[in-house]
């Protein structure tokens, strides 16, 4: 994903700053909505209708910037750009954005948010296999302190639990959690595009996939509510596509540093509007868990600018 605007070195300004603010309060708040949305919708149906939403969306950014997608076909060959956008819609977009829904059918929003804080830790690790950046000694110790968080957070009697509905879907929203890294390494490596391409692109393969999962295992129409359709519209707005939009200006504007912050911040929204909207309460291990996941974030970047 290329930046055509060099990045500011002045420090944010106060509109990065809200720009933050969002991603943050979006990004937090979207396991909330999916909790109201799984109550009468299948996963499947959340999924195939976020993907939907955000993808129109998308696609209209895309074509008020002056942006297309790219040939599907270039020289009697599947478009290389393509790949990586496949890529993206299936590991970034379609797989994660199923799993959340099927693993908060059982999981309180609050924990699903605090899993996603690894997602970085392990966007370190994939990175130093299939990127040129290195895993130095720092980060390396950041990851295994995570990793830890982790542990805590799924417990010692993870094995014994293993067949339990509730450890597969803490298991599926951890998978979910690393699809997100393993996306963001293809990003690097994708060839030259507009982001705004890219970004629509993906969530349209992953809208057209699950689709047909949604048609096969989704909801009888009787069984939603206006509350759950509302959440799914929500989710393609808000977390999906405007989300998708606020990276690529921040990254642009502040830095990706500035903006991976967000990271630190999104599970706290995530545990702080599960009290509030639901009163959930989450055991004192899974507060420890996201100390220790946070604090191996903080040693992996404690170097960078």
């Amino acid at each position: 994903m290329a930046a055509t605007a060099p990045v500011a070195r002045s420090g944010p300004t106060p509109k990065d700053w809200l720009l933050f603010a969002g991603l943050t309060v979006f990004g937090g708040s979207s396991f909330s909505m999916i909790r109201v949305a799984v109550e009468t919708l299948e996963p499947a149906t959340v999924a195939a209708g976020r993907m939907w939403t955000g993808a129109i969306l998308l696609y209209v950014i895309m074509r008020a910037a002056g942006r297309t997608l790219p040939p599907l076909v270039t020289e009697g060959r599947l478009d290389s750009r393509w790949r990586s956008i496949i890529g993206v819609g299936i590991v970034g977009y379609a797989i994660p954005f199923f799993l959340f829904p099927w693993g908060q059918q059982t999981v309180p929003s609050g924990l699903a948010g605090i899993y996603m804080a690894f997602m970085p830790l392990a966007t370190l690790a994939l990175a130093h296999f299939l990127t040129d950046e290195r895993l130095t000694v720092r980060k390396g110790i950041g990851f295994a302190i995570g990793f830890t968080g982790i542990g805590v957070l799924i417990g010692p009697d993870a094995v014994a639990r293993a067949g339990d509905g509730s450890a597969l879907a803490q298991g599926a929203i951890l998978t979910a959690a690393v699809c997100y890294a393993v996306a963001s390494i293809i990003v690097r490596r994708a060839p030259e595009m507009p982001a705004r391409s890219l970004s629509a692109g993906a969530v349209l393969v992953a809208a057209v996939l699950l689709t047909p999962v949604a048609l096969v295992f989704g909801a009888p129409s009787e069984g939603w509510t206006w509350g759950a359709a509302l959440s799914v519209v929500a989710l393609g707005v808000f977390p999906t596509g405007l989300n998708a939009i606020i990276i690529i200006l921040l990254v642009r504007s502040a830095g990706p540093s500035f903006m991976s912050f967000s990271n630190y911040l999104t599970p706290l929204v995530a545990v702080g509007l599960g009290w509030a909207a639901f009163g959930e309460r989450l055991a004192l291990s899974s507060f420890i868990a996201l100390g220790i996941i946070l604090a191996g974030l903080a040693v992996s970047r404690s170097g960078a600018r």
